[in-house]
């Protein structure tokens, strides 16, 4: 038990890898229960899904799904409800990042219910890229708590693993992050898995310091059949949106309220599907905000992304030939 890292390029199956790991670990070493926090609602929606499938024979009870939009307090309380809401009392438990921290930071009797259950459990913090800098050293400090006193496992389930370790300043030697210096990687040689599972090429701009204008981003875009637009800001978003031919095309932003946002998400899921079918011969372009940038499963023959860091990037070409199906990227 501790922390472990698993580091496996986007569509690589990591959800179900990671969830396998912490059932053989949970297994192994007498785990209570197995917590899979999620960065984002587009994310747990699916995710949850696809694990009430694997589990379906166990019942319905066994995965709690917990997320803003399934607050007691704006639905009817059910027993579902009443598990995810107070104490977590259930084998797999599915929440966000937000409700997961929260419930471990905040100073409310209604979140503290829980923490009991979280004794002896194993978490897995998928795209744990997307922990929250302006708080990583209070939530670094918590994770390190529950695995050195409470029997925790910890595990960071990412592509682009982000450097958690002990930072000091460089002269005075200084701490200036106590990290997490002791975890270790579940794949034996991740860069191998890279290699073997690149399906994608990544084209630079020229000139970074020559900004294309939408005109011209909306005008290549509306050559390609089936493309995928991911920009920076919802507003960037929306003024690509309005330069793209409107039939076939589809807008995502954080904005958009969760059904409707979850509705449009399997909308395209659908058209891609049937364009791989050949079923499908309207043109499909999206235009999205970075909420599907990190696990949502989607594949497009070609993604265009604003300029970010890498680790945007490295995500973004996780929904370009995920499955991959094509030769020419």
């Amino acid at each position: 038990p501790g922390f472990f890292t698993l580091t496996v390029p986007t569509g690589g199956g990591k959800t179900l890898s990671s969830l396998a790991f912490a059932l053989e670990h949970a297994l192994a070493h007498g785990k209570r229960r197995i917590v899979y926090a999620i960065p984002y609602t587009s994310i747990i929606e699916q995710t949850a899904s696809v694990f009430r499938e694997v589990f379906a024979s166990f019942g319905e009870e066994v995965v709690v799904e917990h997320h803003r939009h399934l607050d007691v307090a704006e639905h009817p309380e059910d027993h579902a409800n009443r598990l995810a809401a107070e104490n977590w009392d259930a084998p797999l438990i599915v929440p966000t990042n937000v409700q997961f921290f929260e419930s471990l930071h905040a100073a409310r009797t209604s979140r503290c219910r829980k923490l009991h259950n979280l004794v002896g459990s194993g978490i897995v913090l998928d795209e744990a890229q997307m922990l929250p800098r302006d708080f990583l050293a209070p939530v670094l400090q918590t994770l390190k708590l529950l695995v050195a006193h409470y029997g925790v496992t910890v595990v960071l389930c990412t592509a682009t693993q982000p450097m958690l370790a002990s930072r000091h300043e460089p002269v005075t030697r200084r701490k200036m992050l106590d990290g997490i210096d002791d975890a270790r990687e579940i794949v034996e040689a991740p860069d191998t898995l890279f290699d073997v599972l690149r399906r994608v090429d990544v084209h630079m701009p020229a000139d970074f310091h020559e900004p294309t204008s939408w005109d011209s981003i909306a005008s290549a875009i509306a050559q390609d059949d089936c493309a995928l637009a991911i920009v920076n800001t919802r507003k960037h978003a929306r003024d690509l949106f309005k330069r793209l031919p409107q039939e076939g095309s589809e807008h995502l932003s954080a904005l958009m309220c969760a059904e409707h946002r979850s509705a449009v998400i399997a909308r395209i899921r659908e058209r891609l599907k049937a364009k791989r079918e050949g079923t499908d011969t309207q043109p499909l372009r999206v235009a999205s905000t970075q909420l599907v940038e990190a696990g949502v499963d989607l594949d497009f023959p070609i993604v265009y992304r604003a300029l970010a860091g890498m680790d945007s990037i490295a995500q973004a070409a996780g929904r370009c030939n995920r499955e991959g199906a094509l030769s020419q990227r």
